[in-house]
């Protein structure tokens, strides 16, 4: 086999692996491990998921000062979700789901809120449970599709949910840069998924075109091959104080580590 003939052979199997390590998320055939300050759960690949026409759904509720039951259907799927908490990842079938949140223990209690979803088989949801205004009376319940697919090579993958209605519009930065990593996420909105170099930082969340500081998140570290969500919720004024919720994502491999995207291939030799 001649030089060139070698390297194009090198070429396609290179290409090959790249195209399976960034395969669609529902044909990853790892498990997810996700981690948050008040534990760990791990998830079925969603490739398994897929093969039963499931999706993987969990629940977020980011409602101050209260608990409750999430009913899919006529089942009570997530029962006493309080507030911060994130439940692990749940099969559901893939087709549509009506949603129902109740106050907790109140099964016939008229819903707080309402939702109906479309799911797709081997695919990963998070429904979030989020105050409508400062006074959180009014819930809403949404959805929103976590695309857990690896970062590329030496890069982590970040998004942010702005979960505080009286916080406006808002910009995070690493303390100390002038470089925001995320701009203008409004009230009950998420960003997309951003990669970013490995870090450990202090988050600041200003309001957008200001300086001034509304949330100091300390201690935050994103690490090669993890996929982070960070939702800001509570109140800017008043309380609950405004807080940050930190979510781990994690597609884990056979030695337990962070699964990465491949390198792309180096460049013909001319």
């Amino acid at each position: 086999m001649n030089r060139h003939l070698k390297f194009r052979t090198l070429v396609f199997a290179l290409a090959a692996l790249l195209a399976a390590a960034c395969a669609t998320e529902s044909r990853r055939t790892e498990p997810v491990t996700t981690k948050t300050d008040k534990g760990s759960s791990t998830a079925p690949p969603a490739k398994e998921a897929g093969k039963r026409d499931q999706a993987l759904v969990r629940i977020i509720y980011a409602v101050p000062g209260s608990a409750g039951d999430v009913f899919a259907d006529n089942t009570k799927a997530f029962p006493g979700v309080a507030y911060k908490t994130v439940t692990p990842y749940q099969e559901l079938s893939d087709n549509r789901h009506d949603f129902r949140l109740r106050p907790s223990g109140q099964d016939t209690a008229p819903p707080l809120a309402e939702n109906s979803e479309n799911f797709s088989g081997g695919k990963h949801y998070t429904i979030l449970a989020l105050p409508t205004d400062a006074t959180a009376k009014e819930v809403t319940l949404k959805v929103v599709t976590d695309n857990l697919v690896p970062p590329s090579a030496d890069k982590a993958r970040v998004r942010v949910i702005q979960a505080s209605p009286d916080a406006g519009e808002v910009n995070v930065y690493p303390k100390g840069k002038d470089r925001a990593l995320f701009s203008g996420v409004n009230f009950n909105s998420e960003t997309s998924y951003s990669e970013v170099d490995p870090m450990s930082a202090t988050l600041e969340v200003r309001p957008e075109g200001k300086r001034d500081v509304l949330l100091t998140v300390p201690n935050v570290t994103f690490e090669v091959g993890k996929i982070y969500t960070i939702i800001s919720t509570g109140r800017a004024k008043g309380t609950p104080k405004l807080e940050a919720i930190k979510v781990e994502d994690q597609l884990t491999g056979p030695t337990g580590q962070p699964v990465t995207a491949l390198p792309p291939p180096p460049p013909p030799i001319k």
